[in-house]
């Protein structure tokens, strides 16, 4: 801490030994000039020079100490700067540099609290504000920032850094008025001052998206009108108009604005879907966009309640720079109205998950509704007739004869033309009712034409072959990307035999097609045969080795394989180092997807250290990336990018909410989990790596001697491979702990605990942070914190108690759980039953006891029985999850499995495989229930190895 400083110093030593000469003055000054200037080693001698002199001069052994800590002597540089503070209590040279020392560190609230004392010697210390205003906005202490910003701005109010820092300050304390009152000030204050095109143009842009944001959408406008002429941001301020005027519910103008941006990038799905939206005659089945609610200040919130406009279902079709409810780039947590979304929609007989950024109409179109827009669409393709976007947007919003004329238009084209991503972009075409038939029409009578003598398409749609016509004879690689097509095309349905069919055929009519052989991985890797898809992506790899993007398919299903080593081999051949036998290089690439891939190879293999470290290798980029922000604090505000720099800092609100991080962050839970379950039976996880056969029948002493000799060949294997390190170059680490035994003997629930408070931070919208949150805190015995998941967990699953990812936590809560416990608080038992009852059963009264509590929940796990055996075309997922939870409550659902069970409808090979697990884990491998589902799903998949 930094207050406990021995005071008597002051009492007892003289001050005057703290004033320097002229002469030292002026060394100490050099000092400093060296430190800015890196100039480390002069700084140190100066240093020395004068405290030879004054050798309790505080200031100086500080400033030394600051030196000494960028030459990566840390705990030296401590020593000095608290022996210096000691010296010198009340300089505020000494307070600010032990700040510095604490910033290094990364302890930011210890250097704000330095900061803070140096502020009382020095209360008007331009730099020291800078500094605090610094670390108060890399905290998000708002309300802190905006005092400081306000000190900075009445202390130099001639600065135009202090005006925009003091706006950026209220804006991010929801202040609106008050930043975009500090920018007309700034503007009335430096009127007559030259100022470049573009920092004016980003002024204006930011105040308008600050009216914007407060919901003043009319200021906005206006503010966008006056000054465009100064904005150059061309663009930028177009999209801003349009969105506006469509909030405003002006929407001829807004249609206007829309139509000429089409014109600019007619390949723009959101400017085309935004004109739409814009025209009255199509706002029945596509509305426009309501106006966003206004986010208030925490006080304000919590005492207004506001009734939000309902959100339209294509509010997910647009991006959030349109709409603040919309959809995120793709790794972000989507907004909390996604996850009321079905997601799995059956296509012949495998069950797909639907991504909810697609193009659906809100309601199906009438017969004239779908002539306007076609005639909308054909209007916008006379001035952009090369647009893709433009015919692909149309086939999402009609049907029948008129969709099979104009995909039949498409298709012929982009397969003549060879486009190997042609099935990508009909995929979601293939979510919306019976369209997939019709492509599968198309797509048989090509290849029925294609294989004649004289290769042709056959009949456009609608029309009849006259005796006399002589068909053009397309390319011969129209029949090849036909045949990838459909076998793509009887992938995604679930049939694997005709897809191999037609990916063999296309190989034998071009075997150098490297597309084709990439199908071929990909299809026998759906029908889960990873072993013969791991070969076909490691022959497409050698058929174009300068291609990145297959070198990482490869990589990816070797690693699916568990072959670690071969998959780090292929993946280090586009580094620059890839004679280097460890994946140092990809680290420092920030490769994450191998890590994830690595990973869970490693779980799978039982070598939860090595796992561990990779996963801990992504938490670490990701803390670099919350790091890396603060230089942009300073940086942003002297280059007035301001809007990026707004837009920079909500990221990082949300930064540990990407996939990345939340997959890492969930499998190391899960880790830890079995790592807990393992110690509390007494069995072993902790293995050294490669241990001898015969380490049973040797003795201690023996052991330890060949311990020390595998230690020592390591070692030199590992001096022979990486020689000395070159003079001036960094020494290449060495990893004293491979296997990860280090990362195993961490206390499993406290590691996974450090995880959680992070994923309920930031991915409270994730029903599977909740779920873990349950199975850490119900194995410490804490109902209160269990409670919380659970209420949380119902909330997401849209106030369902049948929901399948809320019966199982909830079967373990009630029948498990030990409620009357004597380590059980009676305050939290009556909260608990408080709770449930009110909350989840939706009673007016709370239940009297824990017997009360099962009573209801038997009732409510009635319903959950009755649901998996009179529905046998629920998903696999669901019965999963509701046999779990039918365990808990102690109901024996073996018979049921093994002889009742027989499940039909669409499957999806993610959720067999997590079946077979499940039945293995709870039933045996030797169970008939294990026996029959594995049956079942071999006939779904016959190339799953079960």
């Amino acid at each position: 801490k930094v207050y406990n400083f021995a005071a008597p110093c002051l009492s007892t030593m003289s001050m005057s030994n703290q004033n320097l000469a002229p002469k030292d003055q002026a060394q100490f000054r050099s000092i400093v000039k060296f430190y800015e200037t890196k100039q480390y080693r002069k700084g140190i001698k100066a240093a020395d020079l004068i405290l030879k002199k004054n050798p309790e001069h505080g200031e100086t052994l500080c400033m030394k100490g600051l030196i000494l800590s960028n030459i990566e002597k840390k705990e030296e540089a401590f020593e000095l700067v608290r022996k210096g503070l000691k010296c010198n209590i009340r300089s505020h040279v000494c307070w600010h540099v032990y700040g510095l020392l604490y910033r290094q560190d990364r302890d930011y609230f210890e250097a704000v609290k330095c900061y803070r004392q140096a502020l009382k010697m020095d209360p008007e210390n331009l730099q020291i504000l800078r500094d605090l205003s610094l670390l108060q906005i890399h905290r998000r202490d708002f309300q802190s920032f905006a005092e400081t910003r306000r000190k900075l701005l009445q202390l130099k109010s001639n600065q135009r850094l202090n005006w925009i820092g003091y706006a950026i300050a209220e804006h991010l304390c929801k202040q609106y008025e008050f930043a975009w009152s500090c920018l007309d000030n700034y503007e009335q204050t430096f009127k007559d001052e030259d100022a470049m095109p573009y920092d004016k143009s980003e002024l204006y842009m930011y105040k308008a998206s600050l009216m914007e944001e407060g919901g003043k959408f009319e200021e906005a406008l206006q503010c966008l009108q006056t000054h465009d002429k100064s904005i150059v941001d061309r663009l930028g301020a177009e999209e801003a108009k349009g969105r506006l005027l469509m909030f405003l519910g002006r929407f001829s103008e807004a249609e206007e604005i829309y139509r000429k941006l089409i014109k600019k990038n007619s390949e723009n799905h959101t400017y085309i879907l935004a004109c739409m939206a814009t025209m009255p005659k199509f706002q029945r089945f596509w509305p426009a966009l309501p106006k966003p609610a206004v986010a208030l200040p925490a006080e304000a919130a919590e005492s207004e309640k506001k009734d939000e406009a309902e959100l339209p279902a294509n509010v997910n079709s647009f991006p959030q720079n349109v709409h603040p409810a919309g959809m995120p780039l793709n790794g972000w947590l989507a907004p909390p109205h996604v996850s009321r979304t079905p997601k799995r929609v059956a296509i012949g007989a495998k069950l797909h998950k639907k991504r909810v950024d697609f193009c659906d109409p809100v309601v199906a179109l009438t017969e004239e509704e779908e002539a306007n827009i076609i005639e909308f669409f054909e209007d916008l393709q006379k001035d952009e007739p090369k647009s893709d976007a433009l015919k692909r947007l149309l086939l999402h919003f009609i049907s029948g004869d008129r969709f099979k004329s104009r995909l039949d238009n498409y298709l012929r084209t982009r397969l003549r033309r060879g486009v190997p991503s042609l099935f990508r972009t009909m995929k979601p075409l293939y979510f919306q009712d019976g369209k997939y038939k019709l492509i599968e029409e198309l797509l048989m009578q090509y290849h029925k034409h294609l294989s004649e003598e004289v290769s042709w398409f056959g009949p456009e749609v609608g029309q009849e072959v006259k005796p006399d016509f002589e068909p053009t004879e397309e390319p011969p690689s129209s029949l090849l990307f036909t045949k990838m097509v459909l076998a793509d095309h009887f992938d995604f349905l679930g049939m694997t035999d005709k897809a191999l069919e037609y990916c063999n055929s296309a190989i034998e009519h071009t075997p150098t097609l490297v597309e084709i052989y990439a199908c071929k991985g990909r299809i026998y890797r759906h029908a889960g045969d990873l072993v013969e898809s791991a070969k076909w992506y490691e022959e497409v790899r050698s058929l174009d080795l300068a291609d990145r993007y297959l070198n990482t398919q490869c990589v990816r299903a070797m690693l699916r394989l568990d072959d670690t080593q071969g998959g780090m081999e292929k993946a280090l051949l586009f580094s620059k180092e890839p004679d280097t036998p460890e994946a140092g290089n990809l680290y420092d690439m920030q490769c994450m997807w191998y890590e994830s891939h690595m990973g869970r190879s490693f779980v799978r293999q039982k070598k939860y250290g090595r796992a561990l470290k990779n996963f801990g290798e992504t938490f670490k980029h990701f803390a670099d990336m919350a790091e890396d922000q603060f230089d942009f604090h300073n940086y942003c505000l002297r280059k007035t990018t301001l809007k990026a720099y707004v837009s920079m800092l909500c990221m990082q609100e949300k930064l540990y909410s990407h996939k990345f991080y939340r997959r890492a962050a969930k499998d190391a839970i899960k880790i830890y989990l079995e790592l807990f379950d393992l110690k509390a039976r007494g069995e072993p996880y902790g293995v050294a790596p490669e241990a001898d056969e015969n380490d049973g029948e040797m003795s201690a002493a023996a052991k330890k001697k060949a311990k020390h000799k595998q230690k020592r060949e390591a070692a030199k294997k590992e001096e022979a491979k990486g020689g000395a390190a070159a003079p001036g170059a960094k020494p290449k680490k060495v990893d004293d702990d491979p296997e990860g035994l280090k990362l195993l003997e961490a206390d499993p629930m406290e590691e996974a605990t450090k995880l959680l408070k992070t994923l309920n931070l930031y991915c409270r919208e994730d029903m599977t942070t909740h779920i873990l949150t349950y199975d850490v805190m119900s194995r410490q015995g804490k109902p209160l914190q269990c409670l919380q998941a659970l209420l949380k967990l119902f909330q997401l699953a849209a106030n369902n108690a049948t929901h399948y990812k809320f019966v199982a936590p909830f079967a373990h809560f009630c029948f498990k759980l030990d409620l009357d416990g004597a380590d059980v608080n009676a305050a939290v038992k009556e909260v608990v039953l408080s709770e449930t009852a009110t909350t989840i059963f939706g009673k007016s009264s709370p239940f009297t006891s824990s017997k009360e509590l099962r009573d209801a929940a038997t009732t409510l796990f009635d319903q959950v029985e009755k649901r998996i055996k009179s529905t046998p075309d629920l998903a696999i997922i669901e019965v999963m999850y509701s046999v779990k939870g039918l365990n808990h409550v102690g109901r024996d659902c073996k018979a049921f499995l093994e002889k009742e069970w027989k499940p039909t409808g669409a499957f999806a090979l993610k959720e067999c495989t997590k079946m077979v697990s499940y039945l293995a884990s709870a039933y045996g491998k030797d169970s008939g229930a294990y026996d029959a589902f594995r049956t079942k799903c071999k006939e779904i998949f016959p190339l799953m190895p079960c």
